[in-house]
């Protein structure tokens, strides 16, 4: 066990530790969370989007919606959540869909719910952490823009 601990610790010696930020940079965008996607897409300024680079946003579920319960074509579209108090007295709310598409989350949004959800169930109310792509907008109910990111990986 000690020689299994000592080989991974030389082998993560060996990696160069300054290359990792710059690769992760080239992939994540780290300046955008759910806010600041939401204020560039409402400002119109889809040039800040870098549709190539992935984007890490977390919030709380406030709806889900299968669009596609086939496993093989899985399609579910989940509403996400964030908010700031702006001051002392109201709150800014920003809202982004997350589509999860394919059969690596076809056990993720079901409908209708059984009776004792695993862990794995995306359900109203939870907290979820997001890694994808901005793919476009949608139209919000209150007729705003919305952004729309496909995602690569949620927990």
């Amino acid at each position: 066990m000690k020689r299994a601990v000592v080989i991974l610790l030389l082998a993560i010696a060996a990696v160069p530790l300054a290359a990792q930020p710059a690769e992760l940079s080239g992939l994540i965008d780290f300046s955008i969370a759910t806010q600041d996607l939401v204020e560039l897409v409402q400002a119109g300024r889809f040039e800040r989007i870098d549709p190539d680079r992935y984007l890490v946003l977390q919030g709380q579920v406030a709806s889900t919606l299968v669009l596609d319960p086939n496993e093989t074509t899985y399609q579910a579209l989940v509403e996400l959540v964030d908010s700031e108090w702006k001051g002392l007295e109201s709150i800014a709310v920003y809202r982004i869909y997350v589509l999860l598409e394919g059969p690596e989350f076809s056990n993720r949004v079901v409908d209708p719910l059984p009776r004792d959800p695993g862990e794995e169930i995306i359900m109203t109310n939870s907290d979820l952490l997001v890694i994808g792509t901005f793919i476009g907008i949608a139209d919000a109910a209150d007729g705003s823009a919305m952004p729309v990111v496909q995602a690569v990986a949620i927990r």
